[in-house]
């Protein structure tokens, strides 16, 4: 009995044992990289403190605990504080102060049964000059709320690691690195890219860029071409959204030599011109091309978007007008794509919103890895056949297969201007990448005139939003802009909640 007893503590103390050394290995590889490279000492407000509800108090005290884990794995000196507010009461006007107001702060209140709980639920990441503040808690609601959900409880928890090492990540940027979405070509305009540029632009200094609006050359008082390419040095990648203008010879040389000095480009091109304003009353249209002068150009970089539509089983419905009234049906041009699970990109294995795809044409097979394709049960048509309403009523009995709509370039590339003589040419870079992808609705929100905006990914007949259009385009930027580490870490985040 005594050896019973005894052998029952024993393996009670080692359990504690292991179950510390686990919490110990807690954090994931990604955050410790970050923690054990950080410039200086981090100091940390977090400003959920004082008459809690039962649930914040769980908050408060899981965030002490992962903050205690960052303390204890940086390189450098992370400190955190526990803030209460002193709000300052203006007796002359009635009117309470709210001294973190200028740094985007502001109070909720919490209603838990009879009581109301006034908190800010709050951290900033504080490094030598700069602060960055965000909110602690995951719910749709931001100035009252009942208490938190275990649900939206568990969510926050989940999320304290990445949205500290988030932070951590930003703050230390001297400064944002730059993305711009170009116009001139009858790209998408700030209306219909306000969703993603919204969400870009926590992590970069987003812009426009004109390629045809030129300095002039103060000595000629023509365009000047090498300034305009100096301008366009300055960003990390730029994004090339439904262009649907021919490019100039001029603009292609724009962007190649953006690329021969390390510019990432992220195309999303539309292979036709298929929309559904094309039937105008009809019953149905034909299928022209997006011609762009472009599928020489981009073959010499590693791959090409095709002038063709894909017909995929695994689709969406789409509104159809029969005798005025709206039937929703299974619409074979707007198919569900895949993310390539094997990628970092894709790793979530999301699903994404299309509107009439294209497929692509993989030049160089060595330095390109499929993104996006569509289902096995996909089949073409090409510029000259008809899309017709007839397709709702048509059951295919053979396909052609998989089709890739989206492909990631990287190695080496060589200008599409070696041939041209001139000592400020650069025709060739060793390592460099860029993303095409064959549609370029899956970038564009819907929106409602006057500044009604739809989330990127919004789809009217299930009255949800498929998260994977706006998932894939972040991942692909960030992988793009050497922010893989942001795109692994939010990965397990996410995979983390699921189980």
């Amino acid at each position: 009995m005594k050896k019973s007893l005894l052998f029952l503590i024993i393996s009670s103390i080692s359990s504690c044992f292991i179950s510390d050394d686990k919490s110990e290995k807690l954090l994931f590889e990604e955050s410790k990289t970050i923690l054990n490279t950080l410039q200086d000492k981090i100091y940390i407000n977090i400003y959920m403190d004082g008459d809690l509800s039962p649930n914040f108090k769980v908050l408060q005290s899981k965030t002490k605990e992962i903050l205690t884990k960052f303390k204890n794995s940086s390189n450098k000196e992370v400190d955190f504080e526990f803030v209460s507010i002193s709000e300052k009461t203006n007796e002359k006007e009635d009117i309470i102060y709210n001294p973190l107001s200028s740094q985007g702060i502001h109070p909720i209140w919490v209603e838990n049964k009879e009581n109301y709980h006034k908190i800010y639920p709050y951290a900033v990441v504080n490094f030598r000059e700069k602060s960055l503040p965000f909110l602690l808690y995951n719910s749709l609601f931001y100035d009252t709320i009942s208490e938190l959900t275990e649900e939206e409880l568990n969510k926050s928890i989940n999320y304290l690691e990445y949205n500290f090492i988030e932070s951590l990540y930003l703050v230390q940027q001297i400064e944002k690195k730059k993305i711009a979405f170009l116009t001139g070509n009858g790209q998408l305009d700030s209306i219909n890219t306000w969703d993603i540029r919204n969400t870009l632009s926590k992590f970069y200094d987003v812009d426009f860029f004109d390629l045809r609006s030129f300095e002039l050359d103060s000595k000629t008082n023509k365009p000047d071409i090498w300034k305009q390419i100096e301008r366009l040095k300055k960003y990390e990648c730029i994004v090339i959204a439904k262009p649907s203008k021919k490019f100039f010879e001029m603009d292609k040389f724009l962007i190649d030599q953006f690329i021969m000095n390390g510019g990432k480009t992220f195309w999303l091109i539309d292979g036709t011109t298929a929309d559904m304003n094309n039937f105008n009353g009809n019953l149905e249209f034909e299928i022209y091309e997006n011609n762009l002068e472009l599928d020489d150009y981009l073959s010499n970089y590693g791959a090409k978007i095709n002038k063709d539509l894909i017909l995929d089983q695994i689709c969406v419905k789409s509104p159809v007008y029969i005798k005025d009234e709206i039937a929703y049906l299974n619409w074979k041009y707007k198919p569900k794509l895949s993310t390539n699970p094997i990628h970092v990109i894709g790793k979530l294995e999301d699903t994404l919103l299309t509107d009439f795809v294209s497929s692509v044409t993989v030049t160089q097979p060595d330095k390109s890895t499929i993104l996006l394709s569509s289902s096995a049960e996909s089949n073409i048509k090409t510029c000259g056949e008809k899309v017709s309403f007839d397709i709702v009523k048509q059951k295919s009995t053979s396909f052609v297969g998989k089709k890739p709509t989206s492909v990631l370039l990287e190695g080496e590339f060589n200008s599409n201007y070696s041939d041209i003589l001139h000592e400020k040419i650069k025709i060739n870079i060793k390592k460099n990448k860029m993303i095409l992808v064959s549609d370029g609705d899956i970038i564009a929100n819907l929106h409602n005139p006057p500044n009604f905006y739809f989330p990127l990914g919004y789809y009217h007949f299930g009255r949800n939003v498929f998260d994977g259009n706006t998932n894939f385009i972040l991942n692909s930027i960030q992988y793009l802009c050497d922010d893989e580490i942001l795109i692994k870490l939010l990965n397990k985040t996410k995979l983390n909640e699921k189980r």
